[in-house]
């Protein structure tokens, strides 16, 4: 497990939830606007023990901790509602690395901010992507297909492609589950395998994907330490851990520059993808409209529409602005595991975005 330097325990019931009341209060005076707001933590100790008919017998204690906002505005019948949290592997020393009732203050005024957003524009056009959260893009349009129960079934986009160039050079993307303290780290995996970084991609090319040991041993491969279940009543699988694009050569600020008309993704929301084909539909919930190098106004019901291998071969600008997501990452695949993702700010010259104005007028892009 990770040290945790301040336990659960260093804070009382009653501490906690007035640590919840300040986050409410917080988001409530920020603007009348602010109608609703619903605040919460949460606290996990999970003791993992794997044995098996080899002579393996190991045991980890993983300690999870989360606090959790969401907060609605409305004005003129206009509503806007914005979430976020902050989480790890971690004990009360979190607090220090995050500070929930600065998270409150944030999320509040992008709440409001967003009651004054323009209907997003339709068409194809220049899109910049933040750091940190916007690797949940890379992760269920690109990461999925990367996992190898879907490869060696023939259902991925990139099944028996490794060596060959699937990105753009600027693009190596990593799974690294032995990240200190973050979300999807651990010692070792569900089926003991210690924990381990691995590059899937590397300058362009697919180097390598996941592998539990079930399908490592039918292909002949070496377990990579994800085999990830969500509890001892379910059968562990091929799961991604901490999912990211690696830090590029370009400034961020440099990348919204480099935009003549375009749209910037701040927040994105709830998203599909086709593991076979890699197509994607993502819902942004925090966007603007870049314009002249600038951002300019708020947009709203933007969507993002696209297909993940090809979007990783367009991307022609990644920042050196490299975060993880805060750490509120789950994972759905038949079961759920706890997960991170990230990247720097990136740049896709051109992307669908699905709207509810008609197209900007002009060229998109540089």
């Amino acid at each position: 497990s990770f040290p945790v330097e301040k336990p659960f325990e260093a804070l009382s019931e009653g501490e906690k939830a007035a640590l919840l009341h300040r986050m409410d209060e917080t988001a409530r005076r920020y603007s009348p606007y602010v109608t609703q707001v619903q605040a919460g933590y949460h606290q996990l100790r999970r003791r993992v023990w794997v044995f098996n008919s080899e002579g393996l017998w190991t045991e980890d204690d993983r300690q999870i901790l989360e606090f959790r906002i969401a907060v609605t505005a409305r004005r003129n019948g206009v509503l806007q509602r914005i979430g976020s949290g902050v989480g790890g592997q971690m004990g009360l020393e979190l607090l220090e690395r995050d500070d929930p009732v600065a998270l409150a203050h944030e999320v509040a005024e992008s709440a409001v901010v967003m009651l004054d957003a323009r209907p997003a524009p339709a068409g194809e056009m220049t899109v910049v992507i933040t750091n940190g959260w916007g690797g949940v893009l890379f992760h269920e349009a690109c990461g999925h297909a990367m996992e190898a129960d879907f490869v060696t079934k023939g259902t991925s986009a990139y099944t028996g492609m490794v060596g060959e160039q699937v990105a753009s050079p600027l693009i190596t993307a990593v799974d690294d589950a032995t990240l200190p303290g973050r979300r999807g780290s651990f010692r070792f995996d569900d089926e003991g395998t210690p924990a381990q970084r691995t590059v899937l991609i590397e300058e362009g090319v697919l180097r390598e994907y996941m592998w539990d040991l079930t399908e490592a041993r039918r292909e002949g491969r070496t377990s990579t330490g994800n085999g990830r279940r969500q509890s001892f009543r379910h059968m562990p699988m091929p799961r991604m851990t901490n999912t990211f694009i690696a830090p590029g050569p370009h400034d961020p600020e440099e990348i919204i520059r480099s935009v003549r008309r375009g749209l910037f993704v701040k927040r994105l929301g709830g998203g599909q993808a086709d593991i076979a084909r890699g197509d994607f539909v993502f819902s942004v919930t925090e966007g603007y409209l870049i314009e002249d190098g600038r951002l300019t106004a708020p947009v709203r019901g933007a969507t993002l529409v696209g297909n993940g291998p090809q979007v990783l071969r367009q991307i022609d600008m990644v920042g050196t602005d490299w975060a993880l997501d805060r750490g509120m990452g789950m994972c759905g695949k038949g079961q759920v595991a706890r997960v991170s993702v990230g990247q720097p700010t990136i740049r896709v010259p051109k992307l669908t975005v699905g709207g509810t104005d008609q197209a900007i007028t002009g060229q998109m892009g540089v």
